[in-house]
């Protein structure tokens, strides 16, 4: 196998992955107000309540803060994708529970209402 065919073969590879598959492997970055976010967070119970807050991370990656919007406000929220850890405080300090997929029209038992302050993806 020479060398242009090596480099056709590992383009090809790079080609089929998809943007999310990709920045998973590369341990991507956080990033919220995506169109297909992974998680979204809203600051009244049952999914209520101005501007809800959508997120995407990496496994790995996270919100260390979600900023004075979302501080200590937050009620309920969707796991879309992924398995997420909550926290009181930022920088992933105070552990409140470890969540994946679903609609959580009240925070599960576990997570006090209004103190998430940072989270991680980590599944």
């Amino acid at each position: 196998m020479n060398n242009q065919t090596l480099a056709q073969l590992s383009f090809s590879a790079v080609k089929e992955l998809n943007d999310r598959v990709a920045a998973t492997c590369s341990g991507g970055v956080a990033y919220t107000g995506g169109s297909d976010p992974d998680i979204i967070l809203f600051r009244d119970g049952e999914f209520n309540g101005d501007r809800p807050l959508a997120i995407n991370a990496s496994i790995g990656d996270g919100i260390s803060n979600v900023g004075d919007d979302f501080n200590d406000v937050t009620s309920s929220f969707v796991i879309l994708r992924g398995t997420w850890n909550f926290y009181q405080d930022d920088q992933y300090r105070g552990y409140e529970g470890n969540y994946g997929p679903g609609a959580y029209g009240v925070l599960p038992e576990g997570i006090v209402n209004d103190s998430i302050t940072s989270l991680q993806r980590v599944g």
